[in-house]
């Protein structure tokens, strides 16, 4: 039996969307605006951060917030997430079930009041894996 044409183009589509290349599930230690494959045609790329913590030894009405943003670019597209130290763990769908971590550990303390350099980042590490 042969099948038509349309038919089987279609056919062949779905099957190699389903054939996607396997995860390199691992621990990535990066700095803002390095990248990683995580996959053939799938890159994660630490975009930026946001540091609005309250300086060590100063006192602050507000603890202030710390948010990486990170950069998934895959077949589908560029898909954004962030992650902190109050949400270290993110599901991106282009991960199809896969997690990223935030190991919250390797995140140095605020800085003191006036001692923040230009150029100076936040570096960070994540685990990816498919459990």
């Amino acid at each position: 039996m042969t099948l038509p044409r349309p038919f089987a183009m279609l056919l062949m589509t779905i099957l190699a969307g389903c054939a996607a290349a396997p995860l390199h599930e691992g621990v990535y230690p990066l700095r803002p605006e390095q990248r990683v494959e995580l996959a053939r045609g799938l890159v994660l790329t630490y975009d930026s951060y946001s540091d609005s913590r309250c300086p060590a030894n100063t006192r602050c009405i507000w603890a202030g917030r710390l948010i990486f943003r990170f950069l998934l670019d895959g077949p589908d597209g560029i898909e954004e997430f962030t992650l902190g130290p109050d949400q270290p763990t993110a599901a991106p769908a282009a991960l199809h079930g896969a997690r990223i971590v935030l190991d919250t550990s390797a995140i140095p303390p605020a800085r003191a009041a006036g001692t923040m350099r230009p150029g100076d980042v936040i570096p960070v590490t994540l685990k990816v894996s498919t459990k």
